[in-house]
């Protein structure tokens, strides 16, 4: 007869799970590896099975059959591969017509890779990924090391996208209108500095879009008015555009007084405020640049105005040109507060512009120069796409 002791023994090798060991690293890597091949075999087959179905459609029979009302006939085979999301599918029979040219819509012209592959190199290399590390990166996710010059080649898809939304229309009404200007180094004939004008915009409803952009040159007024003229042609309600602001570049000032002389005009705070410092005494700069600082944060803009005669009155005997270059421009200065109390911190500087701008030289820092004007604009417009679907669903608060 079993004791008390063994019958608690038993017990507890039936109720306790038998020890299992874990499983070793390369028995799992060898798991997804044959999962992966399996995945992409099933893939090829699927392609296949289109493809032939598009063949029997474009010839109008299917194979071995005889029929009157066939428009070709089969004439063998030709291998192709195809990069995709899931690796590289090998071995695709495409069939060929003896009369007519068949190309399977899985396969665009003269592409032997997916679409999706080259947006998301793009978007590697428009986030700060250099050519290098996209080439170890495309090796261990698809099983393909795509080349600086490939990735040059996918950032080409971007051109035709580029004019489209270049040309496509500005539907919202734009409230505020934010111009500016940032010069990056493209080569031609040499490596020179070149100004990449640029229009963004706050929307009736407080949504951020960048407008436009456009190589110009030295930011003549010629440029500018180009750029202006351009928005106006695509939509832009000028009736419904209540402030432009802008860092008091002259040929941008000259432009807008051609284009919309009846819109009121923001100068940049900040950039005015620099202008100031340059023309301090050194000695006095702290003091004058504290107390300047104060006029543009005042209840209204009579407080401002009169902070300003106190401001003047002090400091035109001991910095002369730094109230001048102030009080040549006041009025321009002071026009945000025509507009709500939430408005003020947003349009009374470029600063919204000029973060995009840091953007701009973030990215151009890896690359150094733009080896064409063609490669500055696409990658440009990348960084521009990207920017403005990261605004489309994102409001500014308050506003």
């Amino acid at each position: 007869m079993k004791s008390v002791t063994e019958d608690k023994k038993v017990c507890q090798e039936v109720s306790s799970p038998p020890e299992v060991d874990l499983l070793d690293f390369d028995v799992v890597t060898a798991f997804f590896d044959n999962l992966e091949n399996r995945v992409r075999e099933g893939i090829r087959i699927t392609i296949l099975k289109a493809i032939d179905k598009e063949f029997k459609d474009f010839i109008g029979v299917h194979r071995y059959e005889r029929n009157q009302n066939r428009s070709d006939y089969r004439n063998g085979v030709r291998c192709r591969d195809l990069e995709t999301r899931f690796g590289s599918i090998k071995k695709l029979w495409v069939p060929r017509a003896r009369n007519n040219s068949f190309l399977p819509s899985v396969f665009e012209r003269y592409k032997r890779r997916e679409r999706k592959i080259e947006r998301a190199v793009v978007n590697m290399f428009l986030r700060g990924v250099s050519t290098r590390k996209v080439k170890a990166i495309s090796k261990a996710i698809w099983d393909q090391d795509y080349s600086a010059s490939t990735v040059s080649e996918f950032n080409k898809s971007l051109k035709e996208e580029l004019l489209a939304w270049q040309a496509r229309p500005i539907k919202k009404k734009i409230r505020y209108l934010f111009l500016d200007g940032i010069n990056l180094k493209v080569k031609r004939h040499w490596i020179s500095r070149e100004a990449v004008l640029c229009a963004a915009g706050i929307t009736e409803d407080g949504h951020r879009e960048f407008l436009d952009f456009r190589l110009g040159g030295r930011e003549s007024t010629v440029s500018w008015e180009e750029l202006l003229l351009s928005l106006i042609k695509r939509g832009l309600d000028i009736k419904a555009l209540a402030l432009v602001t802008v860092d008091g570049n002259p040929g941008l000032l000259k432009a807008l007084n051609n284009v919309l002389p009846e819109t009121l005009v923001q100068r940049c705070i900040v950039h005015k405020l620099r202008n100031i410092s340059v023309r301090c005494p050194k000695s006095l700069q702290g003091v004058i640049m504290s107390e300047a600082k104060t006029i543009f944060y005042a209840t209204n803009e009579q407080d401002a105005l009169e902070r300003f005669k106190v401001w003047q009155a002090r400091w035109g005997q001991s910095a002369p040109g730094a109230v001048e270059c102030l009080a040549k421009d006041i009025d321009a200065c002071l026009c945000y507060y025509k507009f709500p109390y939430r408005h003020w911190s947003k349009v009374r500087t470029t600063n919204g512009i000029e973060r995009v701008f840091r953007e701009f030289r973030r990215r151009t820092r890896v690359i150094g120069f733009f080896p064409t004007e063609e490669s500055c604009l696409n990658i440009l417009f990348g960084l521009v796409k990207m920017l403005n679907e990261g605004w489309r669903f994102k409001s500014i608060n308050g506003f």
